[in-house]
């Protein structure tokens, strides 16, 4: 268990878990006060799953990153594990949502999202690092969500938009599957590249 409170806290979980709990709940109590329905729409899905997916972001390295990289370790199981726990984590506290009035729902537009997403964010920082891996969800979840986007059934606006795409559309689930299989696949077998010394050593 100790080694378990040291990773995460070595990797600012704790912080980041805050971050995505606030936000979910955040939305949660909102939302019924400024919409109609009771159930949460793709657009606030995706900014919300967003918000968790750039927190859990900055988990993807620790402060060492030649430990990160060193064989002493079985550091890609140990990524994979880390990537998958966090999709996991995301999908189940939007879940919990579903045993109240206002919900985030269905579950496979949940899943889709969260999937893509953190497959996106991973691929970003296995690229650019960590500190760096909010760049390309944030990018397209912001195209996906204006106003003039939305469910169509043109194959380039389902694959651009499809964070808002209805559930069971096919081109949507093969977007955010793609996304999610090369995150993992990226992160598990490289990580986070190494960043220079002068940006590793604690500040004085």
């Amino acid at each position: 268990m100790r080694f378990v409170s040291l990773y995460l806290r070595s990797r600012r979980v704790p912080l980041a878990a805050v971050i995505a709990i606030g936000t979910v709940a955040l939305t949660w109590v909102t939302w019924p006060h400024f919409s109609d329905g009771q159930t949460v729409n793709t657009r606030m899905i995706s900014v919300v799953v967003l918000i968790a997916a750039v927190a859990l972001g900055t988990t993807l390295s620790g402060a060492d990153d030649t430990l990160d990289h060193s064989a002493s370790a079985r550091w890609p199981v140990r990524r994979a594990v880390h990537l998958l726990l966090t999709a996991v984590a995301v999908v189940a506290l939007l879940l919990v949502t579903t045993m109240t009035e206002a919900r985030f729902e269905p579950l496979d537009v949940v899943v889709r999202n969260t999937a893509g997403l953190l497959g996106l964010t991973a691929l970003c920082a296995t690229l650019l690092g960590a500190a760096l891996s909010w760049i390309a969800p944030l990018t397209w979840t912001l195209i996906a969500i204006m106003p003039w986007m939305g469910p169509s059934e043109q194959l380039r606006m389902q694959v651009g938009a499809w964070l808002i795409q209805p559930t069971g559309t096919t081109a949507a689930t093969v977007c955010a599957t793609l996304l999610a299989l090369a995150g993992l696949v990226a992160y598990t077998v490289r990580g986070c590249p190494l960043r220079p010394a002068a940006e590793t050593l604690p500040d004085h």
